[in-house]
C-alpha cells in the first residue's frame, strides 16, 4: 500500500527529467536551485512556487527547508537570500525520480502549468541547442592583464609594509553567450566532470540572473546526527602536465608559498573556534586534493554538536568565519578595505555563499567559487589568487586563469 501511494503521489511527474523541469521553472519565472553534493550521485532540484525569494536571518538550525544564498559583502546582522523548498525533487544518477517534497500539493495550478511545460519541452528537439554557446574570443585581454597584475604589485607592496599578511585578489573574465545556451545541460555535464566539488545552478528572476558553480570548499555543514565540519583550503596547482595528464598526487612538490597561504586559513578557523571556547573539534590535514583541473590543499574540521549541546554551531561559525580567509585575507579587516578598494567591481555571490539548508536534515552552505553568472547574454566568470609577500604578479594572472578555465573549457564546449 506504502509503494502504491508514494508512485500516485510522483505520478503527475513521472518520466519528467532534471533538465525539463529546470528550463520550465526558469521560464515560468520561478526561483529555482539544482545542486549536487561532493561524492554524491543524487542531484536535487528545489522550486519556489508561492513566496518568490525571500530575506531571512541565517539562522540555519531553525529555517524551513530551502536554499541559501548570499553576496561577498555580508555583514552578521544581514539577512542572505532564501529560496523556499515548495517543491525538492531528488533525481538518481539515472536521471529517475527517487523521492519528492511537494508543500503545495499537485492540484495546486502553478504545478500543473509546470508539469504541462516541461512535458511540451521534453518533445522539443533540443539537439543543437549548445552548439557555440559561449563565445571564447582568439586573443587574450592584455589591459585586465596589466591591470590584475598591477593590483598584485601593490597588494605585496601593502605586505611588505606590514599591512596585513595575506589578502586575496580576484577579476572577471566576461564572455557573450547565446540564446541557445542550456545552463541545466551545462549543469549535468559539471556534475559529470567534477565529483568532489558542490556543483550547483541558481535561478534568480527579480535580478534576472543565474549562477552556475562547482566549488571544491564547504564554509559550514552539519548533518541531522549533529556532526559540523568545515574546511580550510588554500594553495593552487595545475593538476595536468604539458601532455594534459592527471599529475599523481604523490608527486605534487608544494612551495614555501602555499604551505604558508594554507596554514594562514587554517589557523584562521582555530581563533574561530577559540573566540567560542570551543576546544572539542578534530583537525585532519593539510593533504593533497584534486578540484577539477587543479590541485589544492585541505585541512578538516569535525566538531559532535550532539555531545556538545550545541546545536547552532553552524549558525554561530557561519558568523564568525565569513568571509574566509581563504576568499579574503588575514587580517580580516585591512585586508577586507584593502581588496574592496583596490579591485574595481563588485563581486556580488562570488565568494559569498550558497546552498541547501534542513533539506533532509542536513545543512550544506559552500563556499560560491568557481563561478560565472549569466546575465544579459553575457557570461561573467570569477576567480581570485591568494596573494602573499611572495607572489609573482604572471603566476597569481595565471592562476586566475585556470580557475577561470575550470568552468569554461566544460561549458563552451558542444554538448
Amino acid at each position: 500500500m506504502l509503494s502504491v501511494q508514494t508512485d500516485t503521489r510522483l505520478s503527475i511527474f513521472e518520466g519528467l527529467q532534471v533538465e525539463e523541469l529546470w528550463t520550465a521553472s526558469r521560464q515560468l519565472g520561478f526561483p529555482t536551485a539544482l545542486w549536487r553534493l561532493p561524492h554524491k550521485n543524487e542531484i536535487q532540484l528545489l522550486i519556489s512556487i508561492q513566496e518568490g525569494i525571500r530575506k531571512c536571518q541565517p539562522e540555519l538550525e531553525k529555517l524551513s527547508p530551502g536554499f541559501v544564498m548570499s553576496n561577498f559583502h555580508w555583514e552578521t546582522d544581514e539577512e542572505v537570500l532564501f529560496l523556499e523548498g515548495d517543491i525538492i525533487l531528488t533525481f538518481s544518477e539515472a536521471s529517475q525520480i527517487k523521492d519528492i517534497k511537494n508543500k503545495v500539493g499537485e492540484e495546486h495550478p502553478e504545478i500543473i502549468r509546470l508539469v504541462n511545460l516541461a512535458s511540451q519541452i521534453a518533445k522539443e528537439d533540443h539537439s543543437q541547442a549548445n552548439n557555440d554557446a559561449i563565445a571564447i574570443p582568439e586573443l587574450p585581454d592584455l589591459d585586465a592583464r596589466a591591470r590584475f597584475e598591477r593590483t598584485v604589485e601593490l597588494a605585496v607592496s601593502a605586505i611588505r609594509r606590514n599591512q596585513f599578511k595575506k589578502v586575496v585578489l580576484s577579476r572577471t573574465k566576461d564572455l557573450p553567450y547565446c540564446e541557445k545556451f542550456q545552463p541545466a545541460k551545462a549543469f549535468c555535464k559539471l556534475a559529470k566532470v567534477y565529483p568532489h566539488a558542490f556543483v550547483s545552478l541558481v535561478n534568480l528572476p527579480d535580478r534576472n540572473e543565474m549562477w552556475l558553480g562547482a566549488s571544491p570548499e564547504a564554509l559550514v555543514r552539519q548533518d541531522s546526527a549533529g556532526t559540523f565540519r568545515t574546511m580550510s583550503l588554500a594553495g593552487t596547482q595545475n593538476a595536468r602536465n604539458e601532455v594534459g595528464e592527471l599529475i599523481p598526487k604523490f608527486d605534487m612538490r608544494w612551495g614555501e608559498k602555499e604551505i604558508e597561504e594554507q596554514a594562514l586559513v587554517s589557523r584562521y578557523i582555530v581563533e574561530c573556534f577559540k573566540k567560542i571556547r570551543l576546544r572539542e573539534y578534530t583537525e585532519t590535514g593539510p593533504k593533497t586534493v584534486l578540484a577539477g583541473n587543479l590541485y589544492h590543499l585541505r585541512t578538516d574540521f569535525e566538531v559532535d554538536t550532539s555531545s556538545l549541546n550545541f546545536p547552532e554551531l553552524a549558525s554561530v561559525m557561519l558568523k564568525l568565519l565569513h568571509p574566509t580567509s581563504a576568499v579574503c585575507g588575514v587580517p580580516k579587516l585591512p585586508s577586507l578595505k584593502f581588496l574592496t578598494d583596490i579591485e574595481g567591481y563588485d563581486r556580488s555571490f562570488y565568494s559569498g555563499f550558497l546552498g541547501p539548508a534542513q533539506v533532509g536534515g542536513d545543512t550544506n552552505l559552500f563556499v560560491n567559487l568557481r563561478t560565472v553568472r549569466f546575465k544579459e547574454g553575457k557570461a561573467t566568470f570569477f576567480a581570485g589568487a591568494g596573494i602573499t609577500e611572495d607572489s609573482i604578479p604572471e603566476r597569481e594572472w595565471e592562476e586566475t586563469e585556470m580557475k577561470c578555465d575550470t568552468l569554461l573549457k566544460v561549458i563552451a564546449q558542444e554538448f
